[in-house]
């Protein structure tokens, strides 16, 4: 009986220190900045704009993780930059729903393609965070190629200094110069292009026909960028695994009496 009530105190501390320590990793975790960059130029068009932010949406409201490890920023850019949504945590369903509305309603306002702009605007969006931040991951949209291509790739630079950690791009149809994309704004290079992409290591590239591909892809994007590299097992794992220790020791224990 002494045994059996040994057995079980030894379980339960295995089981209190694997949560314990799982708790632990958890209340530690940094945020991870996920921004979003969409093209609005004039090329995109009201129709294929809609398509866009309706992709986005969807894809956001199916797909971010519940667990306040998600800080979300969409920048609009045609002649200009805006950044419509800043720093917004994502701490449950209520909050995502109301994330994925604001993206369902953003408004279009056409234009050129002034890139460093949106890179300029996205730099100061990151920057501007209160939360402890672990990575950062840009995403990039666009349908044309840029109006000053050398002042675009000195923004993309300010931020990738400034700590940005990832930019992955879609193109979206004929229009774009996808080799110029992926040689000077990707990053880290060189940039994936082959499923399943090396994220976060390699930054990476998709080619879309149109703003209806650009749907499904974003939905293929955030899931690989969601995707845990390093899983922390679950409590119920941890414990499991204490618990199989403890009998690994009760067993040479035996076999040494």
């Amino acid at each position: 009986m002494r045994k059996i009530r040994k057995l079980t105190l030894a379980a339960s501390m295995a089981a209190t220190f694997a949560l314990s320590a799982f708790a632990s990793s958890s209340a530690n975790a940094g945020a991870i900045q996920l921004g979003f960059i969409l093209d609005e130029s004039g090329s995109i068009g009201s129709s294929n704009w809609n398509i866009i932010r309706a992709g986005l949406s969807n894809a956001v409201n199916n797909l971010i993780p519940l667990n306040s490890n998600y800080e979300v920023s969409v920048v609009t850019f045609g002649s200009n930059a805006t950044a419509d949504i800043a720093n917004f945590l994502v701490t449950d369903a209520a909050s995502r729903t109301s994330l994925a509305n604001s993206i369902a309603s953003l408004s279009y306002a056409g234009g050129g393609t002034n890139m460093a702009a949106a890179f300029d605007t996205m730099r100061t969006t990151l920057l501007a965070s209160t939360l402890a931040i672990d990575f950062s991951y840009v995403n990039f949209a666009t349908d044309g190629v840029p109006n000053s291509a050398s002042a675009a790739i000195t923004a993309r630079n300010n931020m990738i200094n400034a700590g940005v950690d990832n930019i992955s791009i879609e193109g979206i149809g004929s229009g774009v110069d996808a080799t110029w994309l992926q040689s000077n704004i990707c990053y880290p290079g060189p940039c994936d292009s082959t499923s399943p992409y090396n994220f976060p290591t390699q930054g990476f590239y998709i080619g879309v026909a149109n703003a209806t591909a650009y749907a499904a892809a974003i939905e293929n994007k955030i899931r690989v960028v969601t995707q845990p590299n390093n899983t922390v097992p679950e409590p119920a794992s941890l414990a499991l695994t204490g618990l199989g220790l403890f009998g690994i020791g009760m067993s040479r224990r035996r076999k040494a009496a």
